[in-house]
């Protein structure tokens, strides 16, 4: 303040007051005085080294006394208390301790009973600066932890302040004071190179593949051999035979109308005649003086050939063969195919030949092994068939498609 009055009266008394008063100016910005007939004080210049008064404080026509600087200390008292509840809605604890009141920001621990408003600012304010940094020792969670593999500890690593680079694209936060915007670096940059991988087939070295397959079942069936054909006797499965036959075949057809024609002859008496104007059938012929169809009709020799089924094997299903992946836990880069024959009605028609009963082929049908498991340690088509020298099966083999379905980190 500048230009006291000559009635302001000096004092150690109120002394310790004047701290708070410059205090609550500079961080609440306006002071408002409630008591009735006093006017708000309006600061005209710098204040004095310090004040004394020994009984009221008068400025101009503006007047403090006890009342007032109580309504000072209880608006600091809630502007201490709105900063330290705002510090615990950002994660910052505050703990009471015999030598005063300290605080942490353990994401773990709770909000304990405690009066905020005791506070000190000299506290809040170094709160408040921490409340932008991580936290040291602050372990992070380590995402495989959550798939029980044993040996992998349940955290590991340290946090550390994020950068642009490594948020995600479209993803703000606050950092150590200053507003980061994510561009989503790490994650292009881990895309590509996984997509460059994967196109190559690379597995990092610590990581093995899963695999997995669906489970396929096909019906062998008998299926008939020989032809229909029209000549007497056996074809494959067929006995043909033939019947003949005399059909009266009637026309049928929709009689059409033709035009009526004037023709000039001389000789006649009306010196000429129409001709057509009648009903008549575009096959036969003939004149029909109403709209109708055809009447005409003839007798035809007509061959009717006949292919009796003579094998017996109607629908007979000679057995029934599945193909799936078993036991992928057991087995580091590659999954075991089984395949298992069911007999049928017709199981003793198949004709085996010497060897396994199974053999396994890719897609190219080179021979991969026999017998009935085989081992895939790659992703891709693999197909078992049946060891028969039967023609008359509609299947003899299933074919399944092995996918790699993700990766385990070695727990070596």
């Amino acid at each position: 303040m500048r230009n006291y009055n000559s009635d302001i009266r000096r004092s150690r008394k109120y002394r310790k007051f004047w701290p708070i008063l410059l205090s609550t100016v500079i961080i609440a910005g306006v002071c408002s005085l409630p008591a009735e007939g006093m006017t708000t004080l309006a600061a005209q210049g710098g204040a004095r080294e310090y004040m004394r008064s020994t009984g009221r404080i008068q400025y101009e026509q503006a007047v403090f006394d006890s009342a007032d600087l109580q309504d000072i200390h209880v608006h600091i008292d809630e502007k201490r208390r709105a900063a330290a509840e705002t510090l615990i809605q950002l994660g910052t604890r505050f703990r009471q301790l015999e030598e005063g009141y300290t605080y942490d920001r353990n994401p773990d621990a709770e909000q304990g009973e405690i009066d905020i408003g005791q506070i000190e600012w000299v506290t809040l304010i170094q709160a408040a600066a921490d409340s932008q940094t991580v936290p040291d020792g602050l372990l992070v969670l380590n995402p495989e932890a959550a798939m029980h593999i044993e040996g992998v500890e349940e955290r590991t690593d340290y946090y550390e302040t994020a950068i642009e680079d490594n948020m995600s694209r479209g993803v703000a936060a606050w950092a150590d004071g200053k507003l980061l915007l994510g561009n989503g670096a790490d994650n292009d940059k881990a895309h590509k190179q996984g997509t460059e991988d994967g196109e190559e087939g690379k597995v990092p070295e610590n990581f093995y593949p899963i695999y997995a397959s669906d489970k396929v079942t096909v019906e062998i069936r008998h299926m008939h051999q020989g032809e229909k054909e029209n000549k007497d006797g056996v074809s494959g499965c067929y006995q043909n035979s033939h019947t003949t036959k005399t059909e009266v075949v009637k026309c049928a057809e929709e009689l059409i109308k033709t035009e009526a024609t004037w023709i000039p002859n001389p000789e006649e008496p009306d010196g000429g005649s129409w001709h057509g104007g009648e009903y008549t059938c575009r096959f036969h012929g003939g004149k029909y003086d109403s709209p109708g169809i055809c009447r005409h009709s003839s007798e035809e020799k007509v061959t009717v050939w006949k292919h009796d089924i003579i094998c017996g094997l109607e629908d007979s299903l000679y057995a029934k063969l599945t193909v799936r992946g078993t036991d992928t836990d057991y087995y580091d880069h590659a999954i075991q195919l089984e395949a298992v024959l069911e007999e049928g009605d017709g199981y003793g028609n198949l004709a085996w030949q010497e060897g396994d009963a199974f053999v396994w082929t890719d897609a190219e049908g080179n021979v991969l092994g026999t017998g009935p498991e085989y081992t895939a340690c790659e992703a891709g088509a693999y197909r078992c068939s049946i060891n028969v020298d039967n023609v008359d099966i509609d299947h003899r083999e299933a074919a399944v498609t092995v996918r790699r379905t993700g990766l385990v980190k070695r727990s070596n």
